[in-house]
């Protein structure tokens, strides 16, 4: 079987940033590491529960919640103040979120297209691999 070497997976930037409401200046550094399949259905399960299946929530809180949800599970080493501000969710400084938040998913885009070139045929090429008995078998589910 063919082996692949992926992309590093970790991510480390700086913050500093005024907060919109509170004036304040949080600065720091965070590692950020993609999530694995079991992060993400925690993640997904997280969203779900904040926003309690309501349909009718208003976006900006749905978007707040993707934020918090993803951020609690990728987040591997964060300053103190975002550790005591519970990763994030008992800020009152919505931007300093969305800023980390930002960036994480920046680091996405650009791992996304390392590893397939930005190209969408090289994302289905990528999920089949061929096995020792010359078939070829689908990773990536149905087909």
């Amino acid at each position: 079987m063919k082996k692949y070497t992926l992309p590093q997976m970790d991510h480390v930037f700086s913050v500093q940033a005024v907060g919109e409401e509170t004036g304040i200046n949080w600065v720091g550094e965070f590692t950020y590491r993609r999530p694995t399949l079991w992060e993400r259905s925690q993640i997904d399960v997280m969203r779900a529960r904040l926003n309690g299946d309501m349909t009718t929530l208003d976006q900006n809180v749905a978007t707040f919640n993707e934020a918090i949800a993803h951020l609690r599970y990728t987040l591997k080493e964060s300053p103190e103040w975002w550790k005591e501000a519970d990763a994030g969710g008992a800020l009152y400084d919505a931007n300093i979120v969305s800023i980390v938040y930002n960036n994480c998913m920046e680091f996405e885009k650009k791992w996304l297209a390392k590893l397939y070139g930005g190209k969408a045929e090289a994302i289905e090429a990528k999920n089949e691999i061929q096995s020792d008995k010359g078939q070829i078998t689908s990773v990536s589910g149905a087909k």
